[in-house]
């Protein structure tokens, strides 16, 4: 039995020993490798004249893991970019050949969740927040071409790899200092700007070129913003820019203001509106310095919109309408409805829209052809109903300038049929 305690205790000592020497080992590295990375940024703020307010480093290799506490990079009158508990994982073979080489590389694939990260752009004056993110990144991000990376111009040198992008927040946040402007209050305007669940996928191919945005989700209380893109770029050294040559997609916008108060300003006395919707797919191509349209297919809506203008707004209205619109500097406008429909596949195409106002009861049908510079509208037709005094007045004073007569129909209708290339229209009233 003395044997075997004694035996018990060597072993249990042999393991307290190799754990201390491994926990010891943990920290010399851990502790090294985040001096080495604090360096490394530094030195990529300092070829890209960034300012390094702030860079705290924590690296734990038995665990496989490196927290960045908080950064903050900040470059005069551009931005200021602060991240916090930013939590990175890392594999074995980075460990090892960190240990052989002295060189820790963090440029292919990788894990990472952040706490914060607060975006200011100095220059157009906003602020992007992203709480709880998640960022899952599968390719390559060579540091000596990072460090190059100063200016949106600089972006070509990653084209040169592949790149696979999974970027999650669970709030997103946009602030903007003169949103009072827009007529809303603070409760209001948080309400807009504040979002749930935002996703982005995207992956960029270097064979081929191609960046696909495969899904993006910004979605919130009242305003929804869904796309994907499919695009094909090019770098021209010339010019020393990166150029679009093809590029696909869907889209979804989508704005619900029912319970919006927007307050009066210095461009309305009162809006109000339901709903504001519009989507639609393309598909554009690059040939030399033009870009053709092969698919421009578009949706709009817009529902229960009230608007006054103020009265500035209101006499210039009047005084460019000849006295006939904002009578006694006044201008409302109701649109029950309002919608749009355009489908095109080149080079034909055609569009339909209704409006139910307060001032015109309209329908419109187009079709054109748009091979050359210049749309062609091979046929096209309107048919409006003044609803008002006013809106006959303005309906006389157009005849006036067109030296056209109109007739109206038995449903009190005008109709105006129309061609030609939109630059120089050809008129005819029924």
């Amino acid at each position: 039995m003395k044997k075997f305690f004694k035996k018990a205790s060597i072993y249990i000592l042999v393991m307290l020993l190799a754990a201390g020497i491994i926990f010891g080992l943990n920290y010399y590295y851990g502790q090294k490798i985040s001096k080495d990375i604090e360096k490394e940024i530094s030195k990529i703020a300092e070829n890209n004249n960034y300012q390094l307010r702030l860079v705290e480093v924590e690296t734990n290799p038995l665990l496989q893991e490196m927290m960045i506490q908080n950064l903050n990079l900040f470059k005069a009158d551009q931005f200021n970019l602060i991240i916090n508990l930013a939590e990175i994982k890392f594999s074995w073979q980075q460990v090892l050949n960190y240990i052989r080489y002295q060189n820790f590389e963090l440029d292919k694939n990788f894990e990472s969740t952040v706490k914060q990260i607060n975006y200011s752009n100095l220059q157009d004056n906003y602020q992007l927040n992203f709480s709880d993110t998640e960022v899952n990144y599968q390719g390559n991000l060579p540091k000596e071409k990072l460090a190059q990376i100063s200016t949106i111009q600089d972006l070509y040198l990653l084209m040169e790899d592949n790149h696979n992008l999974d970027f999650r927040a669970a709030e997103v946040k946009y602030d903007f200092p003169y949103y009072r402007s827009y007529g809303l209050n603070n409760e209001n305007w948080n309400r807009l700007s504040t979002f749930n669940d935002f996703i982005l996928r995207a992956n960029y191919k270097q064979k081929n070129k191609k960046l696909n945005i495969e899904e993006f989700n910004l979605s919130g209380e009242l305003l929804k913003v869904i796309f994907n893109l499919e695009s094909k770029l090019n770098y021209d050294r010339q010019y020393e820019k990166i150029i679009l040559t093809e590029l696909k997609g869907d889209y979804d916008f989508l704005l619900t203001a029912g319970k919006l108060n927007f307050e009066a300003n210095s461009y309305f006395k009162k809006l109000k509106f339901n709903q504001f919707d519009f989507n639609g797919s393309f598909d554009l191509v690059r040939k030399e310095n033009d870009i053709q349209a092969n698919q421009l297919d578009f949706n709009l809506n817009l529902s229960r919109f009230k608007l006054i203008l103020a009265k500035t707004l209101s006499q210039q209205l009047n005084q460019k309408s000849y006295g006939i619109l904002a009578a006694e500097n006044n201008f409302e406008i109701l649109i029950d409805k309002f919608s749009y429909q355009q489908d095109y596949s080149y080079p034909n195409g055609s569009s339909q829209s209704n409006l139910d106002s307060s001032l015109l009861m309209a329908e419109l049908e187009a079709e054109y052809n748009y091979n050359q510079e210049i749309p062609y509208i091979s046929s096209g037709i309107i048919k409006y109903k003044p609803q008002t005094v006013r809106a006959e007045q303005l309906n006389s004073f157009l005849q006036l300038v067109l030296g056209k007569r109109f007739n109206r129909n038995k449903q009190g209708y005008y109709e105006l049929n129309f061609w030609g290339a939109v630059n120089d229209l050809n008129f005819e009233g029924k």
